[in-house]
């Protein structure tokens, strides 16, 4: 009983540490609308795990009291952002999150779903280069192991709409749409997956 203690502890310390920031897409939709000036849409509609969380009510050492004390300040610390349009604990540490933002890139300069210090999607864009980036926040195939070995999933799909000339990227479809439009589309099944990547150069 006391190593099966010890190692639920480790094993919440260890994911705590090594994934970046403390919540993952469990399930989703992820969608960005960006066109070749910088105006962007980004939607998120899924469910969000919090790793601590979700370990600390799979291990047994927090009672069902302490985890809905818990669920709300992590609601009440989410929906600061306004963003959020609906954040609801669901269970096993899982939230219900839809979140929207819309934008010109080129006076923000970066976008982060859901925030820089959680940054699970981001669109960026290098005055520089003149290239907008979009990117999903890759997991270590170690700390991907460990969210799987943990029971966590990660499962969902990315979709980046846009009229922009893309000069590369790793999407697994892609679809015409009207005109320049394309649809690139990432269907994820695994944290082991690779993470969504695409850039074009803004004309």
């Amino acid at each position: 009983m006391m190593y099966a203690r010890l190692k639920s502890l480790l094993l919440i310390i260890v994911l705590a540490a090594g994934v970046s920031g403390c919540y993952i897409p469990a399930s989703f939709d992820a969608e960005i609308n960006i066109d070749r000036g910088g105006y962007y849409k980004f939607k998120f509609d899924g469910y969000l795990a919090h790793v601590t969380l979700f370990n600390q009510v799979q291990s047994g050492k927090m009672t069902a009291e302490e985890e809905a004390k818990k669920a709300k300040v992590l609601e009440k610390d989410f929906l600061r952002d306004s963003s959020t349009k609906e954040f609801k604990y669901f269970k096993q540490g899982h939230f219900k999150v839809v979140w929207e933002k819309e934008g010109d890139l080129l006076k923000s300069r970066m976008v982060s779903f859901a925030r820089r210090n959680e940054n699970m999607f981001s669109l960026g864009y290098n005055k520089n280069s003149s290239v907008v980036s979009v990117m999903g926040t890759p997991i270590s195939k170690i700390n991907a192991k460990r969210l799987l070995d943990a029971g966590l999933r990660v499962q969902g799909q990315v979709r980046v709409i846009t009229n922009a000339n893309v000069k590369s990227h790793n999407a697994q479809t892609i679809k015409k749409g009207k005109g320049r439009e394309k649809t690139y589309i990432w269907n994820i099944k695994s944290p082991m997956d690779d993470s969504p990547k695409l850039q074009f150069i803004l004309r």
